[in-house]
């Protein structure tokens, strides 16, 4: 699979914005590997009900929940990130 391209929708935009800078970079880790296969990670979960993805961020930091569009170009789109709750 060649590597995805990254678009962000506005709401995970502004979240990932106001990220404290060390989760920003768990999340930055974590998009990186999701750009090179997006479904792979062992921890990824398929909703089939929203054909849409959830990968965890780190231990208890929260998730990115994303789409991969296959065509014409392989795309992950990030929805939005929900933070952990500790």
């Amino acid at each position: 699979m060649p590597r995805c391209t990254l678009r962000w929708v506005d709401v995970a935009e502004e979240l990932y914005d106001n990220l404290p800078a060390t989760t920003r970079q768990l999340v930055d880790r974590r998009i990186e590997e999701l750009l090179e296969d997006p479904t792979s990670n062992p921890h990824t979960e398929y909703d089939e009900q929203f054909d849409q993805w959830s990968v965890p961020i780190g231990a208890d930091e929260g998730f990115i929940l994303y789409a991969v569009v296959h065509e014409p170009v392989q795309v992950v789109t990030l929805f939005r990130f929900i933070p952990g709750l500790g």
